[in-house]
């Protein structure tokens, strides 16, 4: 919008005044008064300083305002989101022998791989259902080698009663359709419109089943069922494609023929272990609750969606918590991350451990202004 500032002729100026460093404005002509009109009904000003001996300044720039905002103020709402972690259950067969995968006379009982990866799961629930929401997905679902499109307890807080309750239900007998498992616990939470990121938790005894390729020699039988470059793939594909990266525990598996095969999903889940092997070794109840503890301390406890959603680390003025700075640091500040349909920041280190111990109780982000 332009304003101009324009001298009407019915305003005769009658009076010099004489201005600090020889400035005058003089008596004006009936002709400097009354121009000719410019097309737009406004008048230009003609200044003159006859001191300088210069011209009249002709078409001079007329006086503008623009009120139209560039962008206005955003309000950002920062909010802490739990994440969802599926555990995508193994109940083949194979888990009612014991840790080194021996079968027992009568049954291992209490010191099966299932008794074991059960029990520890049911202690270790309760004191995370808070702040992680877990869900659980056992393969098969039926049959030996079918998978069910859903979960058996959908992720939510506060399910470790009803996790518990499904795992005694249950009863492995069935072979290890990884791939399908994957996938369609990928599928399922991609439909899954929480706004929470998503985790996948894998915990198998073994290498993937019902496929066509040669197992290797003295697994399966020697059977042509296995699936492991299948498996591998999909749990890259679903880290690649959907964002959901996998985590993968070995439930008895250390030096086992599948120990290769667990490594590299776990390398392609995204959540590799920095050691060796790559997934996750479970030997005893003991690491099976390190394990998850590690794990849970990882998955975003400490992730703060922003809305409106940032398109980039650019996007993010600063951080603060409790009204003081927070560092833009991946060890003990915060990080850009995006999360399926959401994006906002991680918080790192001793800045993540300030937030669950309440030394730090609100988290801020701020964005710049936004286009109307």
């Amino acid at each position: 919008m332009q304003r101009h500032l324009a001298i009407f002729s019915e305003f005769v100026l009658t009076m010099a005044v004489v201005l600090s460093g020889g400035c005058t404005f003089k008596k004006a002509t009936p002709g400097q008064i009354n121009p000719p009109e410019p097309a737009d009904g406004a008048m230009d000003i003609v200044f003159e300083r006859p001191d300088l001996n210069l011209p009249p300044m002709v078409d001079a720039p007329a006086f503008e305002a623009d009120v139209t905002l560039n962008c206005i103020e955003a309000n950002p709402q920062t909010t802490n989101i739990p994440p969802d972690i599926l555990m995508v259950f193994d109940r083949s067969g194979s888990m009612n022998n014991d840790l080194t995968d021996m079968t027992c006379m009568g049954g291992c009982g209490m010191n099966s791989k299932w008794s074991i990866a059960t029990t520890t799961v049911e202690a270790f629930l309760p004191m995370v259902e808070t702040t992680v929401n877990w869900g659980l997905k056992l393969f098969a679902s039926s049959g030996n080698c079918n998978v069910s499109a859903t979960a058996d307890v959908a992720p939510g807080p506060m399910n470790a009663a009803a996790i518990t309750t499904q795992l005694g239900q249950t009863m492995p007998s069935s072979q290890t359709p990884t791939t399908l498992a994957i996938m369609a616990a990928a599928t399922y939470l991609n439909g899954l419109n929480d706004g929470s990121p998503k985790f996948i938790l894998l915990a198998t005894d073994g290498i993937p089943t019902c496929g066509s390729s040669a197992c290797a020699p003295g697994v399966n039988g020697g059977n042509n069922q296995c699936d492991d470059a299948n498996a591998i793939a999909a749990v890259q594909t679903v880290h690649d494609t959907m964002g959901i990266p996998t985590f993968v525990l070995g439930i008895g598996t250390a030096n086992s023929p599948g120990d290769a095969t667990l490594s590299m999903m776990a390398v392609n889940g995204g959540f590799p272990r920095n050691d060796t092997p790559s997934y996750y070794p479970i030997g005893n109840a003991n690491d099976l609750t390190a394990a998850f503890a590690t794990i849970t301390k990882m998955v975003g406890q400490c992730y703060f969606a922003v809305t409106p959603v940032p398109k980039d680390q650019k996007s993010i003025t600063g951080v603060t918590g409790d009204g003081n700075p927070i560092p833009q640091d991946p060890t003990d500040g915060w990080t850009f991350v995006t999360m399926g349909a959401t994006a906002g920041v991680q918080l790192n280190g001793k800045s993540c451990d300030d937030y669950k111990s309440k030394v730090i109780q609100t988290v801020k982000v701020d964005l710049p202004c936004i286009e109307p």
